[in-house]
């Protein structure tokens, strides 16, 4: 190497070691220009509230600022701490503030119109929040110090309650910003939005309803929203209570999951049931405590001729029933004083669960009509069309009847009991013999054994009485038989036993007169076989 050659490289160094040397000195002073920036804007404020930030971080403040966010929230940044402190007078101030850099300068004044105001500045990269002398109240500066701090103790202990709460609790500004949450709605955020181990929860937190409403005035506004989570897609539903508190809003959710699942259960326990009884003929309708009609089937529509537009309104148990009525669906009252009275009387049965009538239509049907109570002080009401068991029914009677004015014109005093013992039937020759013309007292608690002392006591002593007993009481097969009996009088009673399907038991009695013979026991039996075959 040459002596240029070393010249030129001794040349280099000192040029590289000048230039280092140049930037460090114009860092340092800019690094001391900075400091002293901020401590002369601290300086010069230093009996007012200033606050010096670099970005979210407090850079410094001044004493009477630092008393301000002592209590301040430990989960917010310090930006946000003090967000949070000046919200309740100057509502909008984040978003008065996002802009603060292209501006340089701003000053704000409160939402309510008081006195003092904010001022905030951008210094070299510095932001500098004050808040002018009128800001605080005389009160404010003159609260000693026992008084302080016993309000102080309250906001931990209010705060500790929130924290503590189970149900959630979170406030909003005016833009909708959650601007303080208790652990619980953070938990909720947090199995929506899920953070890793190492990251800090973002501040402000998501707003976990974003269809919530907005309460007017100090009514109290509650919905039920819910939540879903996106990653499995299960949802979360919540009975929020909103209030309106100043410029903003609090709110309150209560978990709602099982109140909803209960409300889907009982759907599809409804929904069941109407398709259960949509099988059924017999007409139903069910109302609610205020007598709203909430279920019916489709047999009610048939049974009524009520349209289903009418019912699918949720009529009246009145409205109803004068439907009813117009269509001649009820019984024909003599008066509309009378109906009325009848209609108090069906609901009130109904609740009590004794309603049970026939209802006889002009239309020659005929509906049974069952009311039910039902819990929370819902009744139910059953129709069901028994024309046909009606009509049965009085057939069955007319040929009972029938059966009876025959048997009523025969001489011979008859009577027929059942395998137990119960007198069934007897005409009138029987009622005439026995109890005197017209004495008869129907068949009510007739059995063998009274039917036999009532014999006795109008005959002499005889084994006829036992034998007839005997023949009633028996099972299996019996061949007829024929006895004699005679009357207190004298006269001279013929008996004769004949059994019947089912175990029943006819028994005769002809009483023989003075001058006419009575036909022989054998040509009883002749006579009877012969007839049989």
């Amino acid at each position: 190497m040459d002596i240029s050659e070393s010249i030129q490289i001794l040349i280099a160094v000192i040029v590289g070691v000048s230039a280092a040397a140049l930037i460090f000195g114009v860092w340092a002073y800019v690094n001391r220009r900075d400091r002293k920036t901020a401590r002369t804007l601290l300086r010069e404020a230093e009996s007012t509230v200033v606050f010096l930030f670099d970005d979210d971080t407090l850079v410094d403040a001044t004493p009477e600022a630092r008393k301000l966010l002592r209590r301040r929230d430990s989960r917010l940044s310090d930006w946000d701490a003090l967000i949070a402190l000046l919200r309740p007078r100057f509502p909008h101030i984040r978003t008065q503030l996002s802009d603060l850099a292209e501006k340089g300068k701003d000053k704000v004044a409160p939402a309510d119109n008081g006195a003092g105001y904010l001022e905030a500045e951008l210094w070299e990269g510095l932001a500098r929040i004050t808040l002018s002398e009128g800001f605080m109240t005389d009160a404010d500066k003159t609260v000693d110090p026992v008084t302080l701090e016993a309000i102080e103790d309250e906001l931990d202990n209010l705060r500790g309650l929130g924290e503590a709460a189970p149900q959630l609790i979170w406030k909003q500004d005016a833009d909708g910003v959650v601007t303080w949450a208790n652990r619980a709605y953070l938990d909720v955020i947090e199995t929506i939005e899920p953070t890793l181990e190492e990251e800090t929860p973002p501040w402000p937190p998501a707003s976990l309803f974003h269809d919530i409403g907005h309460p007017q005035g100090d009514a109290p506004l509650v919905e039920r929203l819910s939540v879903k989570r996106p990653y499995d897609g299960t949802v979360s539903w919540f009975d929020v209570t909103s209030l309106r508190r100043g410029h903003g809003s609090i709110h309150f959710g209560v978990d709602a999951n099982a109140a909803v699942k209960a409300e889907v259960a009982q759907k599809n326990f409804v929904q069941t049931l109407a398709k259960t009884f949509a099988q059924l003929s017999i007409g139903l309708a069910v109302f609610d405590r205020s007598r709203r009609l909430v279920m019916f089937n489709p047999s009610l529509l048939d049974l009524t001729q009520l349209p289903v537009e009418f019912l699918s309104s949720r009529p009246s148990l009145g409205a109803m029933l004068d439907r009813m009525r117009e269509n001649q669906r009820l019984p024909e009252p003599r008066n509309y004083a009378t109906w009325r009275e009848q209609i108090s009387a069906f609901e009130s049965q109904a609740a009590s669960g004794t309603y049970c009538e026939s209802w006889s239509l002009l239309g020659g049907e005929t509906l049974r009509v069952t009311g039910r109570p039902h819990p929370d002080g819902a009744i139910a009401f059953l129709f069901e069309d028994i024309s046909a068991e009606v009509s049965l029914t009085r057939r069955f009677r007319s040929q009972v009847e029938l059966g009876q004015h025959a048997l009523d014109t025969i001489d011979e005093a008859v009577a027929v009991f059942a395998p137990s013992g119960q007198l069934t039937l007897s005409n009138r020759a029987y009622d005439d013999l026995w109890y005197g013309a017209g004495g008869g007292t129907g068949l009510a608690d007739k059995r063998i054994a009274h039917e036999v002392a009532v014999w006795q006591d109008q005959c002499a002593p005889t084994s006829t009485w036992m034998r007839i007993s005997d023949f009633v009481s028996a099972y299996g097969e019996r061949a007829p038989a024929r006895a004699h009996a005679q009357l207190q009088d004298g006269r001279t009673l013929h008996c004769r036993m004949t059994p019947l399907p089912g175990g029943s038991a006819l028994i005769g009695f002809t009483v023989a007169s003075a001058q006419g013979a009575v036909e022989t026991d054998a040509q009883y039996s002749d006579r009877f076989i012969a007839a049989r075959s």
